[in-house]
């Protein structure tokens, strides 16, 4: 799928609306250390630093589609406790609508709690898991009220996503209506479940991962053979099925009977948890802005890939999708970018809290003095990004001679350097209109500048925003000027 198709179904994701239905958790992240052992008895202390919130389950899947641009109504059960009042609050800032939420005074809210700590100078781990008792599937006022709930929102809505982790709120009767108020509404239906994918008989479309899949088809996935039958089966089960395989993508069966994988974005991960609900959402959005199902499974990929790319549950919005998209535009050189690609790398690495190092200039004829200056520049920070000036720039700052190699040449060149992470060419004289867009944590100037030196107003512009000059000495005696002179016997 090229880029502006994806852009053209991410804007149609913001008219979307979607029914959320299923299993509700509250997911608790507790940071803190581990600061002593205990007076009382033999247990380490945990110093409470930090509660984070998220609604989990179906309520994490609900969470991204609001992020990702629809309009979404939460419809599930919680408990008459504290935790029901803190997963609705979470629900609100996330723009979930609460309306649809039912109250069990029996039983609590389900919660999942995950403690991390450390010590002194020593990095977290993962010291205690919490749960509640695992629920009981719902009967009798609880199903009849989720029942009316569905059928009083479904004509207002576009799609029913469904979710099922802990197979306590899809009752078979639950589904039965699911399904009749989809067909009476020409509704989307797309179904998510940790244990019982091959119970949606009926709906749209089911995204299982491999184990899910295998166990609902009887079938353990070991091959692309074993795979191939197990999508063939679920497939007889729901209309299409779209089985996610971690780092290998998404494997997806048609009703027509045909499979098709859709890539997955490589990422480095930091935690999958949440990403099947990811995945869920933006493929529904996708299948309801009229994408294919292999549109619908790139999306869920591209989504997917910033939220493992994260600590924790994560909500992803449309932005960060949009930016991903914009990054990965079709350019000769990996490293080369334009400047609307640019301007969403630098989103992301502000979110991923990396420190960006600027610096720019001709390289023309690269030597070691340059090599040795890229090199020097990129240890101030994570990320190093060179502006390139075009040859047109070159041409007005050294004279009609100049350059030597042309610009994609002085590009393909620099963008062999392991110490350059990213390339932009710049028409004007100065860097200065590229400065302002993307607002580098450090800008490198190199030769024999000094802060006084340089020119005041990239240096104000920099300090403005709280950036950082950073002055990297030259070598000596080393200049494209000077080789251009040796070689012509002038030096």
């Amino acid at each position: 799928m090229d880029a502006q198709r994806c852009l053209t179904l991410l804007e149609a994701f913001k008219s979307v609306r979607v029914m959320a239905v299923g299993d509700i958790y509250l997911d608790e992240y507790v940071y803190g250390k581990i600061t002593e052992i205990s007076l009382e008895a033999p247990i380490p202390v945990f110093e409470v630093e930090e509660r984070k919130y998220n609604p989990g389950a179906a309520g994490n899947a609900a969470c991204n589609a609001a992020s990702l641009g629809a309009q979404v109504i939460m419809v599930g059960v919680v408990g008459e406790d504290a935790n029901a009042d803190i997963v609705k609050r979470e629900f609100a800032v996330r723009n979930v609508d609460v309306s649809g939420l039912i109250t069990d005074k029996t039983r609590p809210t389900n919660t999942y709690g995950k403690w991390r700590a450390g010590g002194h100078n020593i990095p977290t781990q993962e010291t205690w898991r919490t749960d509640t008792p695992k629920p009981k599937m719902v009967a009798g006022e609880m199903e009849t009220a989720i029942i009316e709930k569905i059928k009083s929102i479904a004509p207002h809505v576009d799609a029913i996503m469904i979710g099922d982790q802990a197979s306590a709120t899809i009752s078979e009767r639950v589904l039965e209506v699911i399904i009749e108020c989809a067909q009476q509404h020409n509704l989307k239906t797309v179904a998510d479940s940790r244990a019982r994918a091959g119970f949606f008989k009926g709906v749209d479309l089911i995204t299982p991962n491999d184990k899910e899949a295998g166990m609902a088809a009887g079938i353990d996935i070991v091959d692309e053979a074993s795979l191939m039958e197990a999508g063939k089966r679920l497939v007889g089960l729901a209309k299409n099925a779209m089985i996610t395989l971690g780092p290998e993508g998404i494997a997806c069966f048609a009703s027509e009977g045909t499979m098709e994988k859709a890539p997955i974005r490589p990422v480095q991960a930091v935690d999958v948890t949440g990403a099947g609900d990811t995945v869920t959402a933006a493929a529904t959005l996708a299948l309801v802005a009229g994408g294919t199902l292999v549109e619908a499974a790139t999306l869920g990929n591209l989504a997917a890939g910033i939220a493992v790319a994260q600590p924790g549950v994560v909500t992803v919005s449309n932005d960060e999708v949009r930016d991903t998209v914009l990054e990965g535009g079709n350019v000769a050189i990996d490293k080369l970018k334009t400047l609307e690609q640019m301007r969403a790398i630098m989103k992301r690495l502000k979110r991923e809290g990396k420190r960006v190092v600027w610096t720019n200039g001709c390289f023309d004829i690269l030597h070691v003095g340059h090599i040795l200056y890229l090199q020097e520049a990129r240890t101030h920070g994570d990320i190093m990004v060179v502006g390139l000036n075009s040859d047109t720039s070159v041409s007005e700052n050294k004279g009609a001679d100049r350059p030597v190699v042309g610009e994609h040449d002085r590009a393909q060149v620099l963008s062999a350097l392991e110490c350059v992470d990213y390339i932009i060419i710049f028409d004007e004289k100065t860097p200065l209109p590229l400065l302002k867009a993307l607002q580098p944590d450090i800008y490198a100037k190199g030769g024999d500048y000094t802060l006084d030196t340089i020119v005041q107003e990239e240096r104000q512009l920099v300090e403005s925003y709280g950036g950082r000059i950073a002055i990297i000495p030259g070598r000596e005696g080393q200049s494209t000027t000077y080789i251009i002179n040796k070689i012509a016997g002038k030096a």
